[in-house]
């Protein structure tokens, strides 16, 4: 005799077949910072054309302000928290940009590109730069 079973169970005879169901647990990876930084850093670009644009800040981040850092250099901030963005401007003794580099950071992971001297973020970076 078969009778439905809410358990997924039917009963043939005397053997009782159930349905085997499998949990698959599926983690999505968040990509990394290095996977990131090239859209970012093209994304914000765009903002920096527009005149209407305000970043968070303006500052100098001294030498060895942070671990691994021997070098300091100018910051322009666009964010803050995870993720965070900005531009770090490198000088030499004359306050003339040697290296710009667009940092994306997102809590204890971070990757830079190099920003290229033709940029309109290298003139706009040269252009905030107190001369000394």
């Amino acid at each position: 005799m078969w009778l439905p079973n809410p358990f997924g169970s039917i009963m043939i005879g005397h053997i009782i077949e159930r349905n085997k169901m499998e949990t698959v647990t599926v983690i999505k990876k968040n990509p990394t910072c290095a996977e990131l930084v090239k859209q970012e850093w093209e994304d914000r670009q765009e903002d920096l054309k527009n005149p209407e644009y305000e970043a968070l800040g303006f500052d100098y981040v001294e030498p060895h302000t942070f671990n691994d850092q021997p070098e300091g250099y100018w910051r322009w901030q666009f964010s803050w928290g995870g993720p965070s963005d900005e531009l770090r401007g490198y000088v030499n003794e004359h306050a003339e940009l040697h290296r710009l580099e667009y940092w994306y950071l997102d809590w204890g992971d971070g990757a830079h590109v190099l920003v290229d001297q033709d940029a309109e973020a290298w003139t706009q970076m040269q252009e905030m730069i107190p001369a000394l």
